[in-house]
């Protein structure tokens, strides 16, 4: 199954003088399993696009279809399609509310009515999931916990609830390159071992390279790309149009390409090519 937004725009203040189309036009599928990128210049469209997903906001026009089921404003349709489709936001953590990580975590599952045992089982499954010890955190206040680790808490509780889909708006925005590593490499196993689909929107093109098969570039609310990360990084044209700023990998292997190396992006690792970018300025210096 998938998630399919067709024909779908979007427009704040419509019927206003100063009414602005947010998403124009927009046709896409996101398939079980992936892990996808959608990244664009700020203001291209990228928060909205995914506040559609389950059913914060509905379209001006087309439709938003999970799993088969098209989202709209009904309570029943809704429940179903949240049941399914998560969200993190960027800076889940300033909405916590709970007194303890357990609760925080557990705070979804016991609304969608699981029993103590399965909200037990689900909130220390979710939480191992993520690198927290459920020993050690459940316990604390999340808002005792380093950002690393809050930002995992509100992973965790969507997790929890077994979701399909988890959608994460810049989950990594403001921690540590540590931190940052430690939750992709969890989510990218997450993804692995429960064929959970994530979708990531992001501005650290690094991230997107590195975790990322396939991406969805908006620009000015329309879709500009959507395939392959490694095509979408290899266009020229589309970087420059878009505004997207190529991962470190590409910029040494594009560096690589003019000291005269077929060596490819693809190919190796960046330690690799940066041994090649090495005997490459020697090769010249001793010309």
């Amino acid at each position: 199954m998938s998630i399919e937004l067709r024909n779908v725009d979007y427009v704040y203040d419509s019927g206003e003088p100063f009414e602005f189309f947010a998403l124009q036009n927009i046709n896409l599928c996101v398939e079980d399993g992936a892990f996808v990128g959608i990244v664009g210049r700020t203001g291209s469209g990228k928060s909205t696009l995914v506040e559609h997903l389950n059913g914060l906001l509905f379209p001006t026009r087309g439709e938003v279809v999970v799993d088969g089921t098209a989202v709209r404003n009904d309570r029943a349709v809704l429940a179903t399609i949240r049941r399914k489709v998560g969200i993190v936001f960027q800076y889940p953590e300033d909405q916590f509310f709970a007194e303890t990580v357990l609760d925080e975590v557990a705070f979804g599952c016991r609304n969608y009515g699981f029993s103590k045992e399965q909200v037990d089982d689900s909130v220390r499954r979710a939480m191992q999931t993520v690198g927290l010890d459920p020993e050690r955190f459940m316990p604390l206040s999340p808002f005792q916990l380093s950002g690393g680790e809050q930002r995992r808490v509100a992973i965790a509780s969507i997790v929890a609830m077994g979701q399909k889909y988890v959608v994460l708006d810049e989950p990594t925005a403001g921690l540590d390159s540590r931190s940052k590593l430690a939750i992709l490499t969890e989510l990218e196993s997450l993804r692995q071992s429960s064929n959970v689909t994530v979708i990531l929107v992001s501005h650290n093109m690094d991230e997107v390279a590195e975790f990322c098969k396939q991406v969805i570039v908006l620009n000015e609310g329309t879709v500009a790309f959507q395939g392959s990360t490694d095509a979408s990084f290899r266009d020229a044209d589309l970087v420059s149009r878009t505004g997207l700023e190529l991962p470190e990998s590409y910029r040494l292997a594009r560096a690589l390409q003019e000291c005269g190396s077929e060596l490819s992006v693809n190919e190796c690792s960046t330690g690799r090519m940066l041994d090649s970018l090495r005997l490459c300025i020697t090769e010249r210096g001793e010309a």
